[in-house]
């Protein structure tokens, strides 16, 4: 045990490893079968973002900090009702 003593004088040693083994091999097996069961590929997120229209988009700004949200929502629900009428 180090006294207080060696700690008031900085002759403490770097730590140079840590072994965490055993824990991190502690898996729920639920979690295991689903983690095999995710079928997502670089292939498959490759092919949704060909899929999408990336040349028409719409900017949707959030409201503000001092904004109040529900306002912000409100009159963007208004205006695209609006919009589409």
């Amino acid at each position: 045990m180090m006294s207080t003593n060696c700690m008031a004088r900085g002759n403490l040693e770097p730590v140079t490893s840590f072994d965490h083994g055993s824990e991190s091999s502690k898996v729920d097996p639920a979690l295991k079968e689903k983690l095999k069961q995710n079928t997502v590929t670089l292939e498959s997120e490759y092919e949704k973002l060909e899929k999408s229209d990336l040349d028409n988009w719409e900017n949707i700004r959030g409201p503000r900090l001092w904004e109040d949200s529900r306002t912000v929502q409100k009159q963007r629900r208004e205006a695209l009702r609006l919009k589409t009428e």
